[in-house]
């Protein structure tokens, strides 16, 4: 069963009422969903049941058993201190996952496996709780706040489960298995970016705390000035894109490489709080949501990319910024000096500093990225399309030449001069 059809969970609990506190509404919240915890645990066992292959290898109807017992007493213990404000480290793991970890080891499972379940089914979770939390309320700053407060609740209990079934692996069968390798996150990460090695997928995602067979998307966050904290942005943009979970490493310079992943694909709509999410200070490259291995490695690049391009800019300034929307001009930043030059060629006078012709190279590029339709040009630049076929008259007039005529030409130094001088490109 797929999470996003689960339309029965999604709870009417009402809007924040007024006065009310964020720690009261993430109560009222965790309250609501706790009535519903069955259905809820019942969803995510079905769906780590499909997906985490060698969690019940015999098969046996005891361990299958086992998983739900196990989702359902963690899945109400998570709502049941969430709702009345107990602490996530004063909780005990419920006795259910021991129970599954048993029969896990008896059917020659290992605990890796049981480790990737368990952040499976929290990533599922997140992903109901974040929306049912979105629907019930409205309030942009309340919403980061209740979701950063249960955030790191889950994270809290989760961890600490997960400390406890290895402790108890390692008491009841340590013999058992061979010592796996230890790797560091810094190694497991280079070791995932680099095409011809081979890397134990389920031990890097119990390094990393992320599912790398899920959906991810790369970012990599550079500072603009001294004492910034990309920790803390990074942190923002994880809660605006209500990802279950992330890896992220500190590469020098003060700039970190950070990836947001879900269980599922996440949607437009996540993606779009993301790239508008507000970042002073520091450059955001984004790259596009991709899965697996593969799709961590070529998001990451993507960020990289978009990050690359946006820093050629001599008027850069903070914020996110996708690959999709700088992709062609690092395509044709390649070489920056060749490419400028082509830019000073093509567009003449249309190239200059003067605020007011860089306002008119703005209005150029959206038109001609949206079919040169003056309507939705002006749409997209939100003023009245007089203006727009005002703009572009002024700007064929410094161009000395007619635009339409050289649409390819035109519009590529337009992204070329946006990359290099100025502007965040339109989504």
């Amino acid at each position: 069963m797929r999470l996003g059809s689960h339309n029965d969970v999604r709870l009417a609990a009402g809007n924040a009422t007024a006065g009310e506190t964020p720690a009261e509404t993430m109560r009222r919240c965790a309250h609501a969903m706790l009535l519903r915890s069955s259905q809820v645990s019942a969803a995510i066992s079905a769906d780590v049941l499909s997906h985490v292959a060698g969690l019940t290898p015999n098969g046996s109807v005891q361990a299958i058993k086992a998983v739900h017992d196990s989702t359902d007493q963690n899945v109400g213990a998570i709502f049941a201190t969430l709702a009345f404000g107990v602490p996530s480290d004063a909780a005990e793991p419920p006795t259910g996952t021991q129970d599954l970890l048993r029969h896990t080891v008896a059917g020659d499972g290992d605990v890796t496996t049981l480790l990737r379940a368990y952040r499976y089914g929290h990533s599922l979770l997140w992903e109901m709780w974040s929306a049912h939390v979105a629907e019930q309320v409205g309030e942009a700053p309340r919403l980061h706040e209740v979701l950063s407060m249960s955030s790191k609740h889950m994270f809290t209990f989760i961890d600490r489960s997960c400390e406890r079934l290895v402790s108890d692996f390692q008491l009841l069968y340590g013999a058992r298995s061979p010592a796996r390798p230890t790797r560091s996150v810094g190694e497991t990460l280079r070791d995932l970016l680099l095409d011809d090695t081979v890397v134990d997928e389920a031990l890097a995602s119990t390094v990393l705390r992320c599912d790398i067979g899920g959906y991810h998307v790369g970012l990599v966050l550079s500072p603009l000035a001294a004492g910034v904290d990309v920790r803390a942005v990074a942190g923002t943009l994880s809660t605006a894109a209500g990802a279950a979970s992330g890896a992220t490493l500190m590469v020098g310079d003060g700039t970190m490489w950070s990836w947001l992943t879900w269980p599922r694909r996440p949607g437009e709509d996540r993606l779009r709080r993301v790239h508008d999410t507000p970042a002073k200070d520091v450059v955001v490259g984004m790259g596009e949501p991709g899965r697996g291995r593969s799709g961590f490695a070529r998001s990451h690049q993507q960020a990289r990319d978009a990050e690359r391009v946006t820093r050629l800019n001599r008027n850069v300034c903070g914020g996110v910024v996708r690959y999709r929307d700088v992709e062609l001009a690092g395509a044709l930043c390649g070489d920056v000096g060749r490419a400028r030059r082509f830019a000073e060629d093509r567009l003449s006078t249309l190239i200059s500093d003067d605020p007011t012709v860089e306002r008119l190279r703005e209005t150029l590029l959206v038109y001609l990225d949206n079919g040169c339709r003056q309507s939705r040009a002006a749409e997209v630049l939100h003023v009245h399309p007089k203006t727009v076929s005002y703009r572009l008259a002024q700007a064929q007039r410094l161009l000395g030449q007619p635009f339409a005529e050289h649409v390819l030409d035109v519009g590529a130094a337009l992204t070329v001069a946006q990359a290099l001088m100025g502007g965040r490109p339109h989504s």
